[in-house]
């Protein structure tokens, strides 16, 4: 029953089936007569559809129209370009997606979900390219002028800010990249993550690590399961519950995190009432509940890998860890991760394209040290924020190490040839994973899928980009020839998209970096460009903002391997001029580039 009560949620809330309240009202009471899992699948479908057509009709777009008022802020305020934060706010029952640049900006920097704020600005409706934001419930946009004022949140809401506040706090007595990532892990506050780190992770299939995750879910019942052990039962769900409910708001109700606060609250419950709900029952009841009450989580990428990754483990870790041989930490560790990858690499090769071949074994090694990391984050973590200076700096060596470990995994594993699988290998790995659970024997196992992995996914490597001018992303060009490739940023507005997209074009190398506009955005991505790929050759406009580049005008020329190029201006930007396969260009003055 619990399983057609999730199907028929999934299909409602993608069908979306108008039907009026009295015929759900007869549907209803059908059902809980009968109780057939077709009627349960029924109900559950025309329940969710209702619900997500109430929902789309509520979503009428805001006019233009100048603001002063109240709001409340929905999430944290995070980075936006170089100098701007992006945020969500409740204004009158809406969500708005709010945005602000400079001296206003800076006001909002330090502020978290929940604080009320009155600001002065301008309501628009959402562009004709936002409609992602309607499954995000958003159906405004507030540019914001100035900030007037800002009140604290609610008494709930302020402890729990005050929890991530001091958490963060004891952060500090980390370096930079680890405190970002840690906060990261442990409380799902990646506005700090450098891009290289972001696309570290990515390009190693561990992006699941850079936000707090259901497995966090876990390790805080792990933590808090011995204290409220001794309580009564009744008294021991309540506070269990209530923990449940606190640790959704301490992360922002990240849909990954409800996904696994609901499931852990149906294991708690029908524990507490002895009914028997296993695994796979409690998170197809999770599912159930959680599109019933929002059917848009349905359209959530991280819900549908949290939901995906989940029933992996149930439906499979178990029969591939019995089957194997060696240390239980081997056996759990590969187990638990292959099933994981198994069931979510559709979804992924779906969204983001070929998996990179490296993702299981950096997996293998990076998962069991996580868990530490999450475990130790909610419980020295919040000792060192409450004493800071030295005490926190000795809380947190463990921290530095097992950060040390995981950052150095996920870059070993992106620097690895760039082999990926694509739909046709996880096919034929499903299908082989599928067979070597039946067989018993590691040996048929652990064969059929890597060595399958490895035949497809040398196959289906990463691409390179074919000679001449290749667009590989938004506002991203990339000429490419034999001996020299050049990274046009004509209109890119994120660092740790570009990197991405260089990335899954099969950039390995630069020659040189074209910041046309030579804006503090253009110097952020090169900064990132640097990371990634050392101290490339950059050239920019006069007048430009990006350290370390190389002002030309227009009319002057390049040499880059077997590429000349032509710069010219117009409104103190940059465009070029690209001839390929010649020694040199004519014209009267030069630029060194490289090569």
């Amino acid at each position: 029953m619990a399983f057609s009560a999730a199907v028929g949620a999934i299909a409602g809330s993608l069908l979306v089936p108008v039907v009026p309240w009295p015929v759900l009202l007869v549907v209803i009471p059908i059902t809980v007569h009968r109780r057939s899992t077709l009627m349960v699948a029924v109900a559950l479908m025309l329940t969710t559809g209702m619900m997500s057509s109430r929902a789309m009709s509520g979503m009428s777009p805001l006019e233009s129209a100048e603001f002063d008022g109240w709001v409340t802020l929905v999430d944290d305020p995070s980075p936006l370009g170089q100098s701007g934060v992006g945020f969500t706010v409740r204004l009158s029952g809406k969500l708005v997606d709010g945005s602000a640049h400079g001296s206003p900006a800076a006001s909002l920097r330090g502020v978290l979900a929940g604080e009320r704020l009155r600001l002065r600005g301008a309501i628009s409706p959402p562009r004709v390219d936002d409609s992602w934001l309607r499954w995000r419930h958003v159906v405004g946009r507030l540019n914001v002028k100035e900030v007037v004022a800002v009140s604290p949140a609610a008494p709930v809401g302020r402890f729990v800010n005050g929890v991530r506040r001091t958490l963060s706090r004891g952060a500090r007595a980390l370096p930079v990249r680890d405190r970002a990532l840690f906060l990261g892990m442990v409380i799902g506050d990646d506005r700090g993550q450098f891009p290289v780190t972001a696309d570290d992770f990515r390009a190693a299939g561990l992006g699941h690590l850079l936000v707090v995750s259901g497995q966090n879910v876990a390790f805080v019942l792990a933590i808090v399961g011995p204290l409220v052990s001794r309580l009564r039962p009744g008294t021991r769900l309540a506070a269990l519950l209530v923990l449940l409910m606190m640790f959704s708001l301490l992360t922002r109700f990240e849909p990954s995190v409800l996904r696994a606060v609901v499931m852990a609250g149906v294991s708690l419950g029908a524990g507490a009432l002895d009914l028997g709900v296993d695994g796979r029952r409690s998170l197809a009841w999770a599912v159930a509940g959680l599109l019933v009450v929002d059917p848009f989580l349905v359209h959530s990428v991280a819900f549908q890998l949290s939901a995906a990754a989940t029933a992996g483990l149930v439906l499979f870790s178990a029969p591939i860890a019995d089957r194997l041989r060696g240390p239980s930490w081997f056996r759990i560790a590969f187990a638990t991760t292959l099933s994981a990858q198994l069931a979510v690499s559709p979804l992924i090769v779906a969204e983001f394209g070929p998996m990179p071949l490296a993702s299981l074994p950096a997996n293998v090694l990076a998962e069991p040290v996580a868990g530490p990391v999450m475990m130790w984050g909610s419980t020295g973590g919040l000792l060192a924020g409450l004493l800071g200076g030295w005490a926190a700096v000795v809380i947190h060596l463990p921290t530095r190490v097992l950060l040390w470990w995981i950052s150095g995994v996920a870059s070993v594993a992106a620097g690895a040839p760039a082999a990926t699988v694509g739909g046709a290998a996880i096919a034929v790995m499903s299908m082989a994973g599928a067979v070597a659970i039946l067989h018993r024997g590691a040996v048929a196992m652990v064969g059929a899928v890597v060595v399958g992995a490895v035949i497809l996914g040398a196959v289906t490597g990463a691409p390179s980009p074919p000679h001449g001018r290749n667009s590989v992303g938004e506002g991203i060009v990339v000429w490419h020839s034999d001996s020299a490739t050049i990274v046009v940023l004509e209109s890119a507005r994120d660092a740790r998209r570009t990197l991405e997209s260089l990335r899954i074009s099969g950039i390995r190398h630069i020659d040189m970096v074209v910041a046309e506009r030579g804006n503090r955005t253009d110097a952020l991505i090169v900064r990132s460009i640097r990371d990634r790929f050392g101290l490339v050759p950059v050239v920019a406009p006069r007048m430009h903002r990006v350290p370390g580049a190389h002002a030309v005008s227009g009319g002057d020329l390049a040499k880059v391997g077997d590429l000349g190029i032509e710069f010219r201006a117009d409104d103190g930007r940059l465009s070029i001029l690209v001839e390929a396969g010649i020694s040199t260009l004519g014209g009267a003055r030069g630029v060194t580039g490289g090569g």
